[in-house]
C-alpha cells in the first residue's frame, strides 16, 4: 500500500512541473485596442475561445483610447502588436520606424457623416463644423476622404474638423448643435437618423476604399519571433472562422457584449451585424487604402511624403497560409 502511494506521490511531483512548464512555454504578447469597435470581434474571439492559447500564445488585450498614445507606447517598445488605424503608423515610419501592418480587421470606413436635419446636400456643409475623434485617428481620416468624395475641399470651402471624443460624445455634439454633422459608426448613425439626423453619406455603402484597423509590430519583432506571428495570424483566421459561422451567432454575441459593456446580450445584435459586414474572410491589408491613408497624412506631415506603401504593408504572413490551404480548412472550403 505504502508503495502505491509512493508511486502515486511521484507521478503528481513530475505532473506538476510540466504542467507548469507547458504554461511557461506559452508566448507572452501585449496587444494594445485603440478603440473597442465590432471590428475588434477577432481578437476578443480568439482570446475567448483559447485560439491564441492553442497556438502557443499568452495574448494580453490592452485597451488605450488613443490611437497616438498607442502607437508612442509601441514605438517605445512596451507592445509587441497593435490594433489601431494606420494613420498614427504612418507617422512612426516617417519617424524611421520599421513596422510591418500585417493583418486587417476593416478594409473600409465604418464612419456615414451625419447631419443636422437642415443639411441634405453637400454644398450645405460648406462653412460648417464636423465633430470626429482624435485629429490623426479613423474618424478623422475618414472625414477628409468623405468630404473629398463629396466635392468639398476643407480649406475653400471653409470647413472646420472638430475634436469632439467617441461617438456618444459626437451624438451629444449634434443634438447640442455644437457641431454640424458628425462621423458616427453603424449603431450611432441608426439611432440619430431615427431622431430626424439626415445620413448625409455612408461611407460603407458607397464603397470607399480605404484601409481601416488592423495588426501591425515592427518587422524586426516578426523576423526575431516568426512563431509567434504565424501563431497571431493562425488564431486570427480561426477566430474569423468561428464568427461567420451562424451557429456561433449567439456565442459571438455575448463575447462582443461583454467587450463593448452592454447592458444585455440582445443590444448587441447591430454591432453582430457591423462585425460581419466589416470583417473579410481573408483579411488581407489594402495596398491602395494604405496609399490613401499615407495622402492624407502626408498633407498634415511632410516627412510622410514618398513613403511607399510596400514600407508599412506586409502580406506575406497571410500569402503563407493561403499557400498551404489554411483558410479552405478553417472555413470548411465554403
Amino acid at each position: 500500500m505504502m508503495f502505491r502511494v509512493a508511486i502515486v506521490a511521484s507521478l503528481f511531483a513530475l505532473l506538476i512541473p510540466a504542467q507548469t512548464s507547458r504554461a511557461q512555454k506559452l508566448q507572452q504578447l501585449r496587444v494594445a485596442l485603440s478603440t473597442p469597435t465590432p471590428h475588434m470581434a477577432p481578437l476578443w474571439v480568439a482570446k475567448d475561445r483559447k485560439f491564441f492559447e492553442k497556438h502557443g500564445l499568452d495574448v494580453q488585450l490592452i485597451l488605450v483610447n488613443s490611437g497616438s498614445l498607442v502607437a508612442q507606447m509601441f514605438a517605445a517598445g512596451e507592445l509587441q502588436i497593435t490594433a489601431n488605424a494606420p494613420a498614427s503608423l504612418v507617422n512612426l515610419v516617417a519617424a524611421g520606424e520599421k513596422i510591418s501592418f500585417f493583418l486587417c480587421l476593416s478594409n473600409t470606413s465604418p464612419f456615414s457623416v451625419v447631419t443636422q436635419p437642415n443639411i441634405r446636400r453637400s454644398e450645405d456643409l460648406k462653412g460648417k463644423r464636423i465633430g470626429t475623434a482624435r485629429f490623426g485617428g479613423s474618424s478623422h481620416i475618414s472625414a477628409l476622404i468623405a468630404l473629398e468624395h463629396l466635392g468639398l475641399d476643407l480649406k475653400r470651402d471653409k470647413i472646420t474638423l472638430i475634436q469632439t471624443g467617441v461617438d456618444p460624445d459626437r451624438m451629444a455634439a449634434l443634438e447640442n448643435k455644437a457641431i454640424d454633422a458628425g462621423m458616427l459608426q453603424r449603431v450611432a448613425t441608426k439611432i440619430m437618423t431615427s431622431k430626424g439626423y439626415f445620413p448625409l453619406l455612408n461611407m460603407l455603402q458607397a464603397k470607399i476604399n480605404y484601409q481601416n484597423t488592423g495588426l501591425a509590430m515592427k518587422r524586426d519583432y516578426g523576423a526575431a519571433n516568426p512563431k509567434s506571428i504565424d501563431g497571431v495570424n493562425r488564431a486570427m483566421i480561426e477566430a474569423y472562422g468561428f464568427i461567420f459561422h451562424k451557429d456561433n451567432k449567439q456565442a459571438v454575441k455575448e463575447i462582443i457584449a461583454r467587450n463593448l459593456r452592454l447592458p444585455k446580450v440582445e443590444a448587441a445584435e447591430d454591432f453582430y451585424l457591423e462585425a460581419l459586414e466589416e470583417l473579410d474572410r481573408k483579411p488581407y491589408p489594402s495596398l491602395d487604402g494604405m496609399r490613401i491613408v499615407i495622402k492624407y497624412v502626408a498633407e498634415q506631415n511632410p516627412k510622410a511624403v514618398g513613403i511607399k506603401v510596400e514600407e508599412i504593408v506586409d502580406t506575406s504572413w497571410l500569402r503563407k497560409l493561403d499557400a498551404e490551404g489554411f483558410f479552405e480548412k478553417v472555413y470548411g472550403g465554403k
